[in-house]
This record gives C-alpha cells, sequence and structure tokens, in this order.
C-alpha cells in the first residue's frame, strides 16, 4: 500500500471517529444493559458452524438481511396480514401497527446488532413477523389430510413434511425471532376473537416444541407424559427460541423425583478415577469428565432417562450415571447449538451448557458412541456412530463455560 492510500484510510477513520463522537449520546439504562431481548448468535459459534444458524424456509425478524426471503415467502407473509386485516375490519396498514406499536423507535431496544432501518421500516417488518409467527402456530398443529383454507398459504412453502419440519425448525433459530411480548399484545388488542385466545396459540407452540426437543421426539406428546413435569407460562418467555429453552430446562414433578445436575460435581466424578485412567488426549476444556468408554472400564454403567436435562445425576452407591435420552436427527445438532448460544448470550448458570460439556466429554471415539447407544442415552439416525463423534466434539468449540 503506497503513502496516499494510507493517508486515505487514515483520513476516513478519523472522519468515521468524529462522527460517531458527535452522535454519541450519555448512556442510559438500555444502552448499558448487558444484552438485548434479541441478538445475534456469537460470531465465534457461528464460524465453527454457520449453516446451523440460517433459516431455511422462514426468515422472521430483523436480524437476517430484509430481502433474504423468496418471493414465495413474501407473498406467503403478504396474504397472511391481508387475511388478518380483513378479518379485523382493517383497512390501512398504518392502522394495524398502531395497534402493536406505541413508540416505534423503542423497538430497537429489543435488538442489539440491527442493521440501519428506519423506525418505521423496522415497525412494519415486526408487525408483518408477529402476525405470520400468530398465523403459522395455528397453521403447525393442522392435519395434513384436513388443511383449513385458510392455512392454504403455507401449503406453498410447506408442502410436504420435510419442509414442514425445516420451517418449524427455523422459528427456533437465535437471530430469527421476534420479542414474545409483541405476540401477547397481538391478542390483547384482538381479545373479541375467539381465535386468538392465547390457549389456541399455546397448542401450536407446544407442538413445534415437541417437534424440535431432542429429548422428547418418540416420546409421544401425550398429556399423560407431558404432566409428569412443572409446565412453564411462556407467556414469559423472550421469545419462540426461549420457549423452547426452559421446556428442556423443566424439572419433574416431585412425585416423579426432581434430581438436578448440581446433585453431583462433575470435577468430583473426574477426580474419582483419575488415579486409576490415563489422563485423555483432549484439549483442557474437555477435560470435564472421563470419555464413555473410560467409565465404562472403572465399573461405571450408564442408563437413558426419558425427560429434560434436569434428570442428570450421578449415584454414588450405584455406580450409575443417569443422562437424558437424547434422539438426533440431521437438524438436532442445529437446535442444540442454537439452545447453547442463546444460553451463552443471555442466560445465568448455564445448566444447558454443562450438559453439552458433559456430553463432549464422554463421546470422543465410536466405541463411546456404542456403550451410550447400548444403555439407551442416545438414539442416533445420523447413519453412522463417526457422524456422531464429529457431531460432539464440534460441538462445544468456542463455547465458553465455568471450570467443571
Amino acid at each position: 500500500m503506497d503513502q496516499s492510500e494510507s493517508i486515505s484510510e487514515e483520513d476516513k477513520w478519523r472522519k468515521d471517529m468524529i462522527i460517531r463522537i458527535n452522535k454519541a449520546t450519555d448512556a442510559t439504562d438500555d444502552d448499558t444493559r448487558l444484552f438485548r431481548e434479541i441478538s445475534k448468535p456469537p460470531k465465534a459459534l457461528v464460524d465453527v458452524k454457520p449453516q446451523s444458524y440460517r433459516p431455511q424456509i422462514l426468515t422472521i425478524g430483523p436480524l437476517h438481511e430484509m430481502l433474504s426471503g423468496s418471493p414465495v415467502l413474501y407473498d406467503v407473509k403478504a396474504s397472511c396480514v391481508n387475511k388478518f386485516m380483513k378479518a379485523h375490519d382493517i383497512s390501512d396498514v398504518e392502522e394495524l401497527m398502531q395497534h402493536l406499536f406505541y413508540d416505534p423507535s423503542e423497538l430497537h431496544n429489543h435488538y442489539s446488532d440491527l442493521p440501519e432501518y428506519s423506525s418505521e421500516t423496522l415497525q412494519l417488518l415486526v408487525t408483518v413477523d408477529t402476525i405470520v409467527i400468530r398465523e403459522f402456530l395455528r397453521f403447525i398443529p393442522t392435519q395434513w389430510d384436513s388443511i383449513l383454507e385458510e392455512h392454504t398459504q403455507f401449503c406453498k412453502i410447506c408442502n410436504n413434511n420435510i419442509t414442514f419440519n425445516q420451517a418449524v425448525r427455523d422459528l427456533f433459530l437465535m437471530g430469527n425471532q421476534i420479542p414474545m411480548p409483541f405476540l401477547m399484545k397481538l391478542i390483547e388488542e384482538f381479545p373479541k376473537k375467539p381465535e386468538l385466545e392465547w390457549d389456541e396459540l399455546q397448542e401450536g407452540l407446544f407442538y413445534a416444541v415437541a417437534i424440535n426437543d431432542p429429548f422428547l421426539i418418540g416420546q409421544g406428546f401425550s398429556t399423560e407424559f407431558v404432566q409428569r413435569f412443572h409446565i412453564p407460562d411462556f407467556r414469559h418467555c423472550t421469545h419462540l427460541l426461549d420457549c423452547l429453552y426452559v421446556w428442556v430446562l423443566r424439572e419433574p414433578l416431585q412425585k416423579y423425583g426432581s434430581r438436578s445436575m448440581d446433585t453431583f460435581s462433575l470435577s468430583g466424578l473426574w477426580n474419582l478415577f483419575k488415579k486409576k485412567l490415563a489422563a485423555p488426549k483432549k484439549t483442557i476444556f474437555r477435560d470435564c469428565v472421563p470419555t464413555a468408554s473410560q467409565l465404562s472400564k472403572s465399573g461405571i454403567w450408564f442408563k437413558g432417562i426419558v425427560g429434560s436435562i434436569s434428570v442428570m445425576h450421578y449415584n454414588k452407591r450405584r455406580r450409575r450415571f443417569g443422562l437424558p435420552r437424547l434422539v438426533v436427527y440431521h437438524g438436532t445438532e442445529d437446535i442444540l447449538r442454537n439452545l447453547i448460544a442463546h444460553e451463552q448470550t443471555s442466560k445465568v448458570g448455564g445448566d444447558f451448557t454443562k450438559y453439552a460439556v458433559i456430553m463432549d466429554s464422554l463421546i470422543d471415539t465410536t466405541e463411546d458412541v456404542t456403550i451410550l447407544t447400548k444403555a439407551g442415552v442416545i438414539e442416533n439416525h445420523l447413519g453412522s456412530d463417526e457422524r456422531m463423534v464429529k457431531m460432539w466434539n464440534d460441538m462445544c468449540t468456542n463455547v465458553s463455560t465455568q471450570s467443571c
């Protein structure tokens, strides 16, 4: 780079910094928050596997490029809003937006790392996507053999079970969110319409959660099964991904026995065998517990337990390591990664990250996968044990956690 180019870059930097200084204001409570309600997944995690955080069918919210959706998707969104307006005798989009937003500028406080959207553009974008979420949640429980006429717009993008599952998966991507308060406000602003009642939308949300909960797949979403656990109130969640997060951390009801990860120390579990076992050839970060094969050779046996990650425990007397049964399909990794990213950026404690670190530590070879499969801890639908090993060996790359 010659001197003229260098000076030009310096001039550009200097002018940009002066503009930033002149535009800067005193910090407010909103400015100093550690995180917004909705943010993009950390770049360090995205760099490991970018496709895990990208929508495949549905783009929701302003953190993705405005024109990243297909023309068909925008037609579907427009159709949803048009039908909603007709159903509620609203003739103008401006009138519709006024029902949801008293102060459009406050929308910026719900997101971090927003593109340079005007308040008006952001207001329209969130209004449209809030209604689309509402309509899609009502569509999700619909049986394919009895599609209601009012839901035919979603058949354009969910024209088979594969694309349907992809679209439902998109609802739980970290950056693909709208604030839950706006969905609740949509209900509050139109209380006279029975189809807007929360109970109906919650049915679709439960269904969507069931499809994407890797600890629930294959168990059925029966009332009897669900009643074994404390049911979280999704209305108090930040967004849909947060709904899935609080669901997978749910505790069993007392009559079924509630054992959390705090009932044993991960470092204690390692110390229990460190004199008998050679240290595994892994990074220091993954030395939280020995591998499944090492523990098995030392007399520890594993048991898969139906439930959320809260059922994980170690019974020292029986030398049994209980872990939640995990069913792994091609899209399971994406859900796990988004749950980790959500917890890493907005939660205190990190129970889901602890679970991921444990599984990452236990699985190092196909022998470990075989042991956990026979114990019912994992059900592998990836096609090979090697793929399972790779999935877990990459899962916690760049993940931040306290010492185990």
